[in-house]
């Protein structure tokens, strides 16, 4: 069974917007490699009901320290 994950984009602003469903990890990270290749913007995927994100991408350096 593959779990559903949420797809968001972060803003510099802060505000975030949802951006999709998929179903499985590999989706999720292909779906934000794909995002992450038209926008600078953050984006990140999460198991809503576990709030796990297990993928992050276009992460700003202020999210690392």
């Amino acid at each position: 069974m593959k779990l559903e994950y949420d797809i968001f984009e972060k803003f510099s602003d802060g505000s975030v917007v949802w951006q999709g469903l998929v179903q499985g990890l590999e989706t999720a990270r292909a779906k934000l490699e794909e995002l992450a290749r038209r926008s600078k913007n953050e984006f990140f995927a999460i198991h809503t009901p576990t709030k796990d994100i297990p993928v992050r991408v276009n992460v700003s350096e202020d999210m690392l320290r």
